[in-house]
């Protein structure tokens, strides 16, 4: 009678693992091989910093303020130089604007309003003036006046004393999260913060609303840019509805997906040096609108992030996107051919 031995059960173990070992090699060799989208040519992924919502070139550096705080980068190589740290805190950063003539940075954060000049820092709150401590939006006019967007409203900044704007504009007494001067002098205020939204324009004299009522796309407003026709565009939308509002000093044509914008929601907008405008959304990626027409960029081109919170272009004519997932550099001569084509 021939006898059915099984083989002791170390052997089997042994055996099942080296089977599951060989699977698993397999499947990192196949995972390391197999083909994916990549960084084009000329493009740089840069993290840290991971979320970012402001961007400005301060001292030869890209300096990059988040959720996290304030970062700066190399402009050449990327690489991580510093995290900004002072005796305060800057949580939450998400308003950078050099004052003229570019020697001091003024930093809006959720703790309230620092300037660093030099080495010297500076943090202004409720208790010095400001009418709260958390500051959306930044921006210098022609004058050299600070104009400050806070959680309650707008107020400006003449280097000794801040006064508030009037409040009848609705969207004055919420919160400002965007700042604007056109090349004519007048002063774009936006909030994006709350579902009442709302835009207002101080022309030097009188203040105009603006609103879904009176033509606007959406009531949320998120960006404010000029182009080079004078014509102002205004970034719009929450969620899945919105869209951009270009204005021509006397009514509003509206543009949404369907025209070729990313996303519903427009969370940026920038005019590179060139004239091509790009359009950045909260979900979608980024639109640009160049002689060739609308085309749209997402992580699946070489984005950073699917969020484009915040553009810049460098002094050597480098593009830069911050998104929720960290920055997109674009060097100069590639997003020139990428707009050529």
């Amino acid at each position: 009678m021939m006898m059915n031995h099984k083989p002791p059960w170390w052997k089997s173990a042994l055996q099942f693992a080296v089977g599951i070992g060989l699977i698993a090699a397999i499947g990192i060799i196949a995972f390391l091989l197999w083909p994916r989208p990549g960084v084009p040519a000329g493009w740089m992924t840069i993290r840290p910093p991971q979320d970012v919502m402001a961007l400005v070139e301060y001292e030869s550096a890209i300096w990059a303020g988040g959720r996290d705080g304030l970062k700066v980068i190399d402009r050449e190589t990327g690489d991580l130089i510093r995290e900004v740290e002072f005796d305060g805190e800057l949580d939450f950063v998400t308003a950078l604007v050099l004052e003229p003539p570019g020697d001091t940075l003024w930093i809006g954060h959720l703790n309230g309003l620092t300037q660093l000049s030099g080495k010297s820092w500076r943090t202004f709150t409720a208790s010095d003036g400001l009418l709260d401590d958390q500051i959306h939006s930044l921006g210098y006019d022609k004058e050299g006046t600070l104009w400050i967007g806070t959680d309650k409203g707008v107020m400006w900044y003449d280097g000794e004393n801040y006064e508030s704007a009037p409040d009848e504009i609705p969207v004055m007494r919420g919160p400002v999260s965007v700042i604007y001067q056109d090349i004519r002098g007048r002063m774009w205020f936006g909030n994006g913060q709350t579902t009442a939204g709302g835009l207002a324009m101080f022309d030097g004299t009188n203040w105009h609303g603006f609103s879904a009522e009176n033509g606007l796309v959406h009531n949320m407003v998120n960006a404010v840019l000029e182009d080079s026709d004078g014509l102002i565009w205004i970034g719009t939308g929450f969620a899945n509805l919105g869209g951009v509002s270009l204005y021509d000093g006397a009514s509003m044509m509206n543009f949404t997906v369907e025209d070729g914008l990313a996303g519903p929601k427009v969370r940026s907008l920038y005019l590179d040096a060139a004239g091509n405008l790009w359009a950045g959304s909260e979900y979608d990626g980024i639109a640009l609108q160049s002689n060739a027409g609308w085309r749209i960029l997402t992580p699946k081109d070489g984005l950073a992030g699917w969020e484009v919170k915040a553009m810049l272009q460098d002094s050597e004519m480098n593009l830069w996107f911050g998104t929720e997932n960290g920055l997109t550099r674009i060097e100069r001569a590639a997003w020139e051919e990428l707009v050529g084509d």
